[in-house]
């Protein structure tokens, strides 16, 4: 059993707390029980005692990435001159819950907020990097906060996984695979959920789901489509064809779900959809022999980066107007493939395969900042950026490795064997409350 307590809390000056928010989250991979209390203390002659239980509360709470594993108690009476919250935990998950504890004003202004236990040094305990092997038909599942394979996921023969999404829940991966399926895994178990099979000569590449996690969009190289799939019953929702010879092998979606920007190979373009109509709204032109890899979108939505392996560029797009804002060159030879943005928008990171090394571009100034060697040979390929922001993990598909990076100093900071041929990476998000 673990207890945490905020400890009396003197509520006698201005501004005066009158409401609070308890917040719970399981953040292991074991069930809790969690028992909620909120007391008043009379404080006699400046001291404090006398403890009156005013809220008593219990609730199970079931492992990180399953549902019921959070829960909110809200609008807790605080308009005391001395409270305090204590919570109690048990089970085989009681030392893995976090519990943050908001006092408010009358008006709902949060005054004061109250981390008991695990909701920042925990972060990184939720976080998981999923990394397709291409060869080895597998998912290797990495615990950032130990850089250590805590799982192999196996998948069919003859997979040849290439992409992977998560959803904002963080509860299922989306893996495309070179056999024309889309492969569902379940994160709270690390086991397939179901595989969804794609028309044949599909060879889908690139994989984004929409914020609200409803819809998942496959970039199929094969046969120059994409492929809408809706994730609540897994099965095909649509499908938008594209220009005959498009090979599109990237995608990405726009943080506020509107539309879908598709890189294509095979034509040197950007598709522009608009995932309301799941129609084709415009469609950006490359310079020739650009020869698209992947796309990446700034938070706000305002960029599109998108790295250009045949001239080792990258093309800066403004997605308000849909035309090219400028274009990064990169050192000869670079061969970019995997492009990043931290969450705060402030830096690209480009994992480029043919220099082995990591170009970090300014974001504000579209200049780089630096390169960051990585052993010869090492054809770096995905990259995958925390959601603190923290960490860059990168898959180098020759050395069979997952670099990561410290994104304060830019440096090496761990070498992980991945597997053969690690190609795509996608890290779990931060799912506190």
């Amino acid at each position: 059993m673990a207890v945490f307590d905020t400890g009396p809390i003197d509520n006698r000056d201005a501004p005066r707390t009158t409401q609070l928010t308890i917040r719970l989250f399981n953040t292991g991979r074991l069930p809790a029980l969690v028992g909620i209390e909120a007391y008043s203390i009379n404080p006699p002659g400046g001291g404090f005692g006398n403890e009156t239980f005013y809220v008593v509360e219990l609730v199970p709470l079931n492992p990180v990435s399953s549902p019921d594993s959070s829960y909110t108690l809200d609008n807790v009476f605080a308009d005391l001159d001395v409270f305090g919250v204590r919570v109690l935990t048990s089970g085989l998950g009681a030392n893995d819950i976090a519990v943050t504890v908001l006092e408010k004003d009358s008006v709902g202004q949060i005054i004061e907020k109250h981390v008991l236990e695990g909701e920042l040094s925990r972060i990184q305990e939720l976080l998981f990097a999923y990394v397709l092997n291409g060869n080895g038909n597998t998912v290797k599942v990495i615990s950032t906060a130990t850089n250590t394979i805590v799982t192999i996921i196996p998948l069919p023969a003859g997979s040849g996984p290439r992409r992977v999404a998560i959803t904002s829940d963080g509860s299922r991966a989306y893996i495309t695979n070179f056999n024309d399926t889309v492969t569902v895994i379940n994160t709270a178990t690390n086991t397939i959920l179901t595989t969804i099979p794609l028309p044949a000569g599909s060879v889908p590449f690139g994989i984004a789901i929409t914020p609200d996690g409803s819809r998942a969009y496959v970039a199929n190289a094969g046969n120059s489509t994409v492929t809408v799939i809706d994730t609540a019953t897994n099965t095909i929702l649509t499908t938008i064809p594209l220009p005959a010879g498009s090979n599109p092998e990237a995608i990405a979606i726009t943080p506020d779900g509107s539309r879908a920007y598709v890189a294509n190979t095979g034509n040197d373009t950007v598709t522009v959809i608009d995932t309301a109509t799941n129609t084709i709204l415009t469609t950006i032109l490359l310079p020739a022999g650009s020869t698209p890899a992947e796309i990446a979108i700034t938070p706000d939505g305002s960029r599109a980066y998108v790295s250009n392996f045949g001239n080792n560029t990258i093309s800066v797009i403004t997605t308000a107007t849909n035309t090219i804002l400028t274009t990064i060159p990169l050192p000869a030879e670079s061969g970019p493939i995997g492009i990043a943005i931290t969450p705060d928008g402030s830096r690209a990171y480009v994992a480029n395969f043919g220099s082995d090394s990591v170009t970090v571009i300014n974001t504000e100034t579209n200049e780089i900042m630096t390169t960051i060697p990585f052993p010869t040979g090492s054809f770096s390929r995905g990259i995958a950026i925390t959601p603190d922001g923290l960490r860059a993990y990168v898959t180098n598909f020759s050395n069979d490795t997952v670099t990561v990076l410290d994104t304060a100093s830019n440096a090496i900071i761990a070498t992980l064997p991945a597997g053969d041929t690690p190609v795509g990476i996608a890290i779990t998000p931060i799912l506190l409350f």
